[in-house]
C-alpha cells in the first residue's frame, strides 16, 4: 500500500516539476521601450512620441514652442 501511494506521489512530482513547466507560458513577453532625452527642454519621452528635427530629439511641447 505504502508503495503504490509512493509511486503515485512520485508520478505526480515529475509530471508537474519536468512536463508542465514546458507548457507555460513565459511571462517575459513585455514590450520594451525606449526612453530618449529632449534636447530643449531635457526630459525623457518615449522614442515613439519624440520627434526628430535636424538629427536631434524633441518633445511635442517643445516642437510647439520652437514655431
Amino acid at each position: 500500500m505504502f508503495a503504490k501511494l509512493f509511486m503515485a506521489i512520485l508520478i505526480i512530482a515529475l509530471i508537474y516539476f519536468f512536463i508542465l513547466p514546458k507548457f507555460r507560458t513565459g511571462k517575459n513577453d513585455k514590450k520594451t521601450q525606449n526612453f530618449v532625452e529632449c534636447e530643449s527642454c531635457h526630459i525623457f519621452g518615449n522614442i515613439d512620441e519624440m520627434i526628430i528635427s535636424d538629427g536631434k530629439y524633441f518633445c511635442k511641447d517643445c516642437i510647439k514652442d520652437k514655431k
